[in-house]
């Protein structure tokens, strides 16, 4: 092979080869360059209880938070193909949901919000503050065994009662014990004070007394039933169950009487009253029996507001002992 024909056919594979060349050695282009956007689905909640928590009691604090998440942010991570949602906004906005109902019932939570897909191109969006634009968690009633409730308020005498003692006020304080939280029933104690004034025929049926006072107290021992409701935050309950009183009546007779005033420089006729007769007795303990209707109301920190009625007879039933107790009071 002649110099000539070496060098034409070198040339040849040169300018055959340039393609291949010219494709190995182009540098990248600026779209493959830059990275991949940031997904829009948070990172995996982590959930860790503060107040020692049981398991049963984790699960149903997650089940309801996650409800009310959902319904604040109109996102629902367990329908199918919800991760693959292009709404972040939702996601975000559920997952804070979420994180600001456990914290309030005492969790702490981590979590990566996600990121808006204008902020992936190198500029980090501005975290979100805490709980902005979420709806205040309402308070809850939630399941504790054992409860302790002060209370106070006004018992109506009822039946023949009313024709012997007045109205009168009355307080109280007691507690609770619900063994399950799978079960609505529980047993309950309490314990109360009443008085009333002694009416007319009261004070002439003991004698010809002009006042009296007839004070009773004792306690009772209840089943409650929490019955169904729709709503977490309030609920409605029967109770019922028998009980042990005492009853303590005081009457007084007083009269005026003539005596005289005086003072350094002269005495003055006046009039005064003198009790003329006293008398105080005391009853038995006395078994009772009582049925009652309740509404409850969550007031936040783990504490709610109540009001109850319910109908009291002591007996025997000779002693026409009949009331109404209407109570307010707070359970804590």
């Amino acid at each position: 092979m002649t110099r000539t024909s070496f060098l034409s056919c070198a040339s040849l594979l040169l300018v055959a080869s340039y393609p291949a060349a010219a494709q190995t050695t182009t540098p990248p282009s600026a779209s493959a360059a830059q990275p991949a956007p940031a997904s829009s689905s948070p990172d995996n909640v982590s959930v860790e209880p503060r107040k020692g928590q049981s398991q049963q009691q984790q699960w149903s604090d997650r089940y309801e938070c996650h409800g009310w998440a959902k319904t604040q942010s109109g996102y629902d991570p367990s329908r199918p193909g919800a991760a693959a949602s292009p709404d972040a906004t939702q996601k975000d906005a559920y997952y804070r949901a979420l994180s600001a109902c456990l914290d309030a019932r005492g969790y702490t939570v981590k979590y990566a919000p996600a990121v808006p897909a204008a902020a992936a191109v190198g500029v980090a969006a501005a975290p979100a503050a805490y709980g902005a634009g979420l709806t205040p968690v309402a308070p809850e009633l939630r399941y504790r065994p054992f409860t302790a409730h002060i209370d106070g308020g006004y018992t109506i005498a009822a039946g023949t009662t009313d024709q012997y003692l007045n109205d009168g006020p009355n307080v109280g304080l007691g507690f609770s014990w619900f063994p399950s939280a799978a079960l609505p029933v529980g047993i309950r104690v309490d314990g109360s004070y009443s008085w009333f004034n002694a009416r007319y025929a009261l004070l002439n049926m003991n004698g010809n007394y002009t006042s009296g006072q007839d004070q009773i107290y004792g306690g009772d021992a209840d089943l409650q039933l929490d019955l169904a409701h729709r709503s977490s935050r309030y609920k409605l309950y029967l109770f019922g169950g028998i009980g042990w009183y005492r009853e303590r009546l005081e009457l007084r007779q007083e009269t005026l009487q003539l005596g005289s005033v005086c003072t350094p420089y002269f005495c003055a006729p006046a009039v005064f009253p003198v009790t003329t007769a006293y008398s105080r007795t005391t009853s038995p303990w006395e078994r009772s029996w009582n049925a009652g209707l309740g509404w409850e109301i969550a007031s936040g920190g783990g504490a709610s507001f109540f009001i109850e009625a319910r109908y009291l007879r002591i007996e025997p039933y000779s002693s026409n002992l009949q009331f109404v107790p209407i109570r307010l009071g707070v359970r804590f």
